[in-house]
């Protein structure tokens, strides 16, 4: 069996819906690709960084110490391993590449030691105690534990164990030492040989208050790494005083100071200054992505019956085969009314605390609730399909992240779009640029299903197969362009535009007859074709609902010119859609020859008129819109200039 797909627009966006089975809906994947977030406030002082003369650390090599004896307790090498994870997965990130307007390349990763001897201090109480971790990297490099800085620049980050106390207000610190074993030679010829160091609180001890989230020591480690490599010696960049780096803008400027932070590769980050964007920012991840699952269900169902002879058309397939000579009886049928309810959910990646917003036909749906939708209908009068504007109730459930749509007593077969806008909730900060996804499907509401006489269908089954085996025979030829008075020409496109209510066995039943019909068009004259085709279609209402929606006949409503940007008429094909801005009407037109004015019929018109129209370029993904209101009489002219001179 065939999957079925449905193509529409959500906020400018095409998507796909997909249902593999006629109790199944997949929408396609929305990737909001957003390369970084961008904060709308900051606690930087002043409005740029600059530089005062000191280095950076570009490309510089990362090595994490773990200083204590508990780091080598199952407990400690837990966390260390953690720790040791999500720094290799963070230098892997893009969460350094805004460093590069800074002169500064992506550090990389060099290597974890546990380190015992000397023993760390137990707090942090002033300021002098925070010289034991400069003064550990000189014993280590003295030991031949680590080369001198003049043979290779480290970014050393050491984080102290469980149990340490900081008593001074800080999470961490970065600064800076040289290692001479005659500090006084240096003193008189200079050229210090600088090392880099960096220090994290234990986040975690059994009783504290504050923040203790382990997570927490990775955002301090990132905040420290950004600084130490944009300010290393305290003389690079940093805004009115080095307590004006990069990374300390990444908070709010209220009281709280509440700290700008996101997770990029499953690692938690802060925010830090970027000149180009004049904010504060956070690269992250590409591949956060959202999409929309969900089943029908039919519930209650009414049926009724009725009997009919064959239409007259029919009898125009009796030239072409004696199979297609259907008995002229009294044949039955049944219409059964009936209730759906579609449940939705969304599947997400990436994202770590998935929030949702759904809306429903652009009205947002925040709670528990029933809208009153204005919709093109599928109806039957007795056995012949009606297709029209029609009001009808959606009752909309809420809870958790899934959207339940209940309908009842419609009578009627209709399309509707629901979206989800999807942010994420792990995120701390006001935004100005978010990774938002906007799923959509577009749900196809079956409120009359329509069986007819199985005595029937087996006849019109076997008229189908004969003429397809008569073209088969025949061999398949080629389909010549349509002109102005030729029978409807419409190809496997028009597959795209049945309505999403049809399920998969009639998008089978239609996909069947679309064949058939280029076989009927490829070999009969013109003058024969248009019967048989109106013969084919008569029976297959998705098709009927299809061409009632792409483009019924008559009644021209709007005019296309199309030009190019310099005025001249575009000397190409081009793909239209039109949308109507209140009912839920979307036609949609491919490959349309744009050389001459296009007229398109079969519109909504005033008061009802309003469409948003969309020309794209078949060659050049560059669409044009705009507004149209189709006039309650004649037609409306519209010229859309298009520009196809680049991709």
């Amino acid at each position: 069996m065939p999957v079925r797909s449905y193509l529409n627009i959500f906020n400018g966006v095409s998507y796909a819906t997909l249902m593999p089975d006629d109790q199944s809906i997949q929408g396609s994947w929305s990737n909001p690709n957003v390369p970084l977030l961008i904060f709308k406030d900051n606690s930087l002082p002043g409005t740029s960084v600059d530089p005062h003369g000191g280095p950076v650390s570009s490309g510089t090599p990362v090595e994490l110490l773990f200083w204590g004896d508990w780091w080598n307790s199952d407990e400690g090498v837990a966390r260390r391993d953690l720790y040791i994870t999500r720094a290799q997965d963070l230098l892997a990130s893009d969460y350094f590449s805004e460093l590069a307007q800074y002169g500064v390349a992506r550090p990389t990763w060099r290597g974890a030691k546990t380190v015992t001897d000397p023993e760390p201090l137990a707090a942090f109480n002033s300021a002098d105690d925070e010289k034991s971790v400069p003064k550990l990297i000189e014993d280590l490099i003295d030991d031949d534990v680590f080369p001198d800085p003049d043979d290779e620049r480290i970014a050393f980050v050491v984080f102290m164990a469980k149990g340490f106390a900081e008593n001074t207000g800080k999470n961490g610190a970065h600064t800076k030492d040289y290692d001479s074993d005659f500090p006084w030679l240096s003193d008189i010829f200079g050229g210090k040989d600088w090392y880099w160091v960096a220090w994290v609180r234990f986040f975690g001890n059994p009783g504290a208050t504050g923040d203790e989230d382990p997570e927490s020591a990775m955002r301090t480690c990132s905040h420290e790494l950004v600084e130490m490599l944009t300010d290393p010696e305290l003389d690079g960049w940093y805004a009115g005083s080095v307590s004006g780096e990069i990374g300390d803008a990444g908070a709010t400027p209220d009281t709280g100071k509440t700290k700008q932070t996101a997770w990029v590769k499953g690692v938690q980050v802060q925010a830090y200054w970027s000149n180009r964007h004049g904010a504060t920012v956070i690269p992250i991840d590409h591949d956060y992505k959202a999409r929309i699952l969900g089943t029908i269900h039919s519930d209650r169902r009414v049926p009724e019956t009725g009997t009919y002879r064959p239409d007259p058309s029919d009898s125009k397939l009796c030239d072409l085969s004696p199979k297609c000579c259907l008995e002229q009886r009294d044949y039955h049928y049944t219409i059964v009314k009936q209730d759906e309810t579609v449940q939705l959910h969304v599947e997400t990646g990436r994202y770590r605390q998935p929030q949702f917003v759904w809306s429903v036909e652009g009205t947002a749906v925040s709670d528990s609730t029933t809208l009153s939708l204005d919709v093109i209908a599928g109806t039957f009068d007795g056995h012949v399909p009606k297709f029209g504007p029609q009001t009808v109730k959606v009752a909309c459930t809420l809870a958790n992240n899934q959207l339940t749509l209940t309908t009842a007593g419609t009578g009627a077969n209709f399309d509707i779009q629901v979206g989800c806008a999807v942010t994420d909730g792990s995120i701390v900060g006001n935004l100005k640029t978010n990774v938002i996804a906007t799923p959509a499907v577009t749900v196809g509401f079956v409120g009359v299903e329509f069986t007819d006489d199985p005595e029937y269908k087996k006849q019109k089954d076997a008229c189908n197969q004969a003429l397809r085996d008569m073209f088969q025979k025949l061999g398949v030829g080629k389909s010549t362009k349509a002109k102005i008075g030729d029978p409807v020409q419409f190809g496997r496109a028009i597959l795209s535009d049945l309505p999403a209510y049809t399920r998969v066995q009639a998008y089978g039943n239609a996909k069947q007859v679309v064949e058939l019909s280029r076989m009927v068009n490829a070999f009969l004259p013109k003058e024969s074709a248009g019967p048989v085709i109106d013969a084919l279609v008569t029976g297959t209402p998705a098709l009927q609902a299809a061409l009632a929606r792409q483009q019924p006949a008559g009644d021209v409503g709007l005019q296309l010119n199309v030009v190019t940007a310099d005025g001249v008429p575009f000397r190409g094909t081009v793909d239209i859609e039109c949308k109507h801005q209140t009912l839920s009407d979307r036609r949609n037109f491919r490959n349309v020859d744009a050389s001459q004015t296009i007229a398109i019929s079969g519109l909504m018109r005033a008061p009802q008129g309003l469409y948003e129209v969309t020309v794209t370029p078949t060659a050049v993904f560059k669409p044009v819109s705009q507004f149209v209101n189709i006039p309650a009489s004649g037609p409306v002219t519209a010229e859309f200039r298009v520009d196809v001179n680049s991709r």
